[in-house]
């Protein structure tokens, strides 16, 4: 049956391509449209109701500039295609069957698809209230297509009245970029199809879970919990417009834990306060950095008794700063050498490293402050690790241990 329908819409519009259509004057039509999810149609006739003869017309409705072209059937109905232009360009063609909506295909001004709505059943995750659970439940939801100007799909959307519940978003080879059920979870992708993030909502707790992966593995995990935030049946989250009481003590939270790769802790943080553990599992304990400098920070230096044995400093703020052997082009050469880049089109930014220099030149506290994705923040790490021992800084004659942080850039030059 589809294939007579489509057999049938293509001999009209090459029909319709070829015949002139006839002008007429909208003052003397009932132009309408009917419904949305319940038999959405168009009807067009006569003012007194009578229908139109079989044939191509032409007018243009009121409050539009623009013509509109349709297709009238035997039977007096809006059939095959109807042509909707703005700016003398084709905006929207409109698939009916006897007056009945089929479809949508919207167009660009330079004429290429750039979507196209449908209806249809789809099973979307609802929140039962009965019992107390998101489940799949099949809706009548329209079904919307968005394309590229190659004509390839990059977004797909499937919703109720003006509320999106189900998204798909694609990259331009057609793979899977991001799933998202809306308040329930969004899932985001690599061009490899590696799951990078997923944000779960947890509607038992309230809270709101983000967890952000690198190379496939749970690098990082934050959980939000708001008291102000209400959390609605029908799967909206709204403000309270609740003012506390003096003295009152809040009972949100944000919890961030960090992962090194073989899955233990490397940091746990809950409203600002921070522990760090070694790769062992051990708690990792640093003493306060001194930061020397007083143009820096306007803090005074330390005095001769200060124990100088443990203490970090910043590396701007001492008197010899810890440094590369051979400058610090050696160490990006070798970076150069030893990277190995994601085979990832365009890729370039800005790694960021912070690490301690000991006082031997060795290096610890190895951390990521910001990478690019792609795993370019581990892959960043192991190439420290491989690298020569630094020389030391220096302060009042002494070695200490001294604060870096390293920026590298990709892609990587050869210095």
């Amino acid at each position: 049956m589809k294939l007579i329908i489509i057999i049938l819409l293509s001999i009209i519009s090459q029909i319709g391509n070829a015949q002139e259509y006839k002008k007429i004057n909208s003052s003397k039509l009932i132009y309408k449209r009917n419904g949305f999810f319940a038999k959405k149609s168009i009807s067009i006739t006569n003012k007194d109701g009578s229908k139109l003869p079989m044939g191509f017309y032409e007018t243009i409705m009121e409050k539009e500039k623009y013509p509109t072209q349709f297709y009238i059937s035997s039977k007096g109905n809006v059939d095959g295609l109807f042509l909707e232009y703005h700016a003398n360009i084709l905006f929207i063609k409109t698939i009916l069957k006897e007056g009945i909506w089929q479809s949508d295909v919207y167009f660009d001004s330079a004429g290429k698809t750039t979507d196209s709505l449908h209806i249809k059943n789809k099973d979307i995750e609802t929140y039962n209230n009965t019992l107390k659970k998101w489940e799949p439940k099949s809706l009548l939801v329209y079904a919307n297509y968005r394309f590229d100007e190659k004509g390839k799909i990059y977004e797909e959307t499937y919703g109720r009245h003006k509320d999106d519940l189900k998204k798909y978003f694609y990259y331009e080879d057609g793979a899977l970029k991001a799933d998202e059920t809306c308040f329930y979870y969004r899932k985001e992708y690599d061009s490899l199809g590696v799951l990078t993030q997923q944000i779960d909502y947890n509607w038992e707790t309230k809270e709101i879970q983000t967890l952000g992966y690198e190379n496939g593995k749970l690098a990082i995990k934050k959980v939000e919990f708001d008291e102000n935030q209400i959390w609605n049946p029908d799967g909206t989250i709204t403000k309270s417009k609740k003012t506390h009481k003096p003295n009152h003590i809040s009972k949100s939270y944000i919890i961030e834990t960090e992962y090194y790769p073989n899955g233990k802790i490397y940091r746990y943080k809950k409203n600002g306060e921070s522990k760090e553990y070694r790769e062992d599992g051990t708690e990792a304990i640093y003493t306060p950095m001194i930061k020397a400098d007083p143009e820096m920070d306007n803090e005074t230096e330390p005095t001769a008794d200060e124990d100088l044995e443990n203490k970090v400093y910043q590396s701007g703020a001492i008197e010899i700063k810890p440094s590369y052997p051979n400058g610090i082009d050696a160490l990006y050469k070798f970076f150069h050498d030893n990277f190995i880049t994601p085979e990832v089109e365009g890729l370039q930014g800005t790694v960021y490293l912070s690490f301690i220099v000991e006082k031997d030149g060795s290096l610890s506290d190895i951390k990521i402050l910001r990478d690019i994705g792609y795993s370019t923040g581990q892959e960043s790490v192991r190439v420290l690790r491989k690298s020569e021992k630094w020389v030391p800084g220096e302060q009042k004659g002494k070695k200490v241990r001294c604060l870096y942080t390293l920026p590298i850039k990709l892609p990587l030059q050869s210095k």
